[in-house]
């Protein structure tokens, strides 16, 4: 069996980081109760398509335990034993794996489980003690999750056996894709590329929008990062925010041409003292003027003019229909006066503006490039990054009430919500709500109510921020 030993370390330094990991407390596997434990674990984790059982941890506070420690522990989990115990109740044999790794200078014992399953693996013997049976014949135990969400060993109901019965059946899947690469190895190569050929064209997965903005999401931090590097940029470290849109249907034919970057700068509503997409060939500085590659127009921006606000902004403008913005958190670079410490504050009220004004910017965008509203779509993704350890404030207008304590534990959030054309700036609030609901539950579930997403976002387009 081949093991990968960093990730039976990363197991032992995080062991719960997965619900394939089973952890326990330290077992005697000489005594039945114990005997059980293992018994049900390894075939529950065999049924589940493999897994680790990690012995010495405490399942709930995931630290090490002290009590309860054999005197040899390599003898008392030697492989011999545990397979002897797994072969003894197992109905279909299978080869388990056992290694040791030190955590605080302590061995614990990590069971291998292998996948592979392709029935399910019941018991095939009782385990008595005293009045009790711990383990019946023909039971079969699954992972599964307690009314809080840990994962446990239990017996399997009506709801396990779906995914039980899928697990086996991917394996199967992937013996015949082996019973028909040895038997295929006769036939002729021109053979072989031309049913690959029509397998692939009646399997290939569909790409869904949500695919194409990721992928759009990529291009644009690729970019982003090439130049930093091509012009040796030095920048204060800072979160994002990033936008990704695309114009589904017919779009107008474009060229990234000073026509085009006209259109667009003249049908930017500019809702705020620095809109989305903004036009920069009036600033002093010549290097944060757009400029064309590969047909797309871009811009990267840094402002940190004396007086005012810091900004930093890069942005590709597509004339066939595609836009990016990549700008960085006004939390972490404005540097006014009321600013936070970079990395500690997400204002609430700057992200539903800004949100929203970026909607309203595409719809007028799309519009003046001739797209037919009745029959256009615009698929947006929003991402914010480095948001972890951020609280949830209302600095930029501390007027805006919001109590404090709400903290992130996530690092990033994206973000996706396609929106009709004709759709009326009256009714963005909606689609405002759903991209950012998302974003606010990772401050300790917080929920903005939509009597206030509405309100910020009406008053962005009626322009009485």
């Amino acid at each position: 069996m081949e093991i990968d030993s960093l990730r039976i370390q990363e197991l032992i330094d995080r062991p719960s980081e997965s619900l394939s990991v089973e952890l326990k407390r330290w077992i005697n596997p000489d005594h039945p109760d114990g005997i059980a434990k293992i018994v049900r674990a390894v075939l529950a984790l065999r049924n589940h398509g493999g897994g680790y059982l990690v012995i010495g941890f405490d399942n709930r506070t995931l630290q090490p335990v002290k009590d309860g420690i054999p005197a040899d522990v390599k003898s008392a989990f030697h492989l011999d034993k545990v397979q002897g115990l797994v072969s003894r109740f197992a109905s279909e044999p299978f080869e388990i794996a056992v290694e040791f790794r030190e955590r605080e200078g302590r061995a614990h014992p990590v069971v291998i489980v292998p996948s592979g399953v392709k029935t399910p693996v019941a018991s095939k013997s009782d385990l008595v003690h005293g009045d009790d049976k711990l383990i019946c014949t023909d039971d079969v135990f699954v992972r599964s999750l307690r009314s809080n969400n840990t994962p446990s060993t239990t017996r399997a109901g009506w709801k396990d056996w779906p995914k039980i019965v899928e697990v086996c059946f991917d394996n199967r899947e992937a013996d015949i894709g082996r019973f028909m690469r040895r038997h295929l190895s006769a036939v002729s190569p021109e053979m072989i590329r031309e049913l690959a050929s029509l397998i692939a064209k009646e399997r290939q997965p569909e790409v869904t929008t949500e695919d194409l903005l990721r992928g759009y999401l990529r291009e644009g931090e690729e970019r982003y990062n090439q130049i930093i590097k091509e012009r040796k940029a030095t920048l204060p470290d800072h979160g994002a925010w990033e936008i990704a849109l695309l114009i589904l249907g017919d779009v107008p034919k474009h060229t990234a041409n000073t026509q085009f970057i006209n259109l667009l700068d003249s049908s930017n509503p500019n809702y705020t003292g620095w809109p989305i997409w903004l036009d920069s060939r009036n600033f002093t500085e010549i290097s944060a003027h757009p400029y064309v590659v590969d047909g797309i127009w871009e811009a990267f921006i840094v402002s940190t003019r004396a007086g005012w606000s810091n900004h930093l902004d890069f942005m590709r403008l597509d004339p066939n229909g595609r836009f990016y913005l990549r700008r960085a958190l006004q939390d972490d670079f404005s540097g006014g006066d009321r600013a936070p410490k970079p990395f500690t504050a997400l204002d609430f009220g700057l992200s539903v503006i800004r949100t929203a004004e970026a909607i309203a910017v595409g719809i007028a965008y799309a519009k003046a490039m001739g797209c037919d509203p009745e029959n256009t779509v615009l698929a947006f993704a929003f991402r914010w990054t480095r948001l972890r350890g951020r609280e949830l404030t209302s600095w930029v207008k501390p007027e805006r009430h919001i109590s404090g304590g709400r903290h992130a534990y996530q690092d990033e959030v994206l973000t996706c919500v396609n929106i009709p054309l004709d759709t009326p700036l009256s009714a963005i609030a909606e689609f405002v709500d759903q991209v950012l609901q998302p974003l606010f539950e990772v401050f300790d579930g917080f929920s903005l109510g939509k009597n206030v997403i509405e309100d910020l976002t009406r008053r962005l387009v009626e322009r009485k921020l």
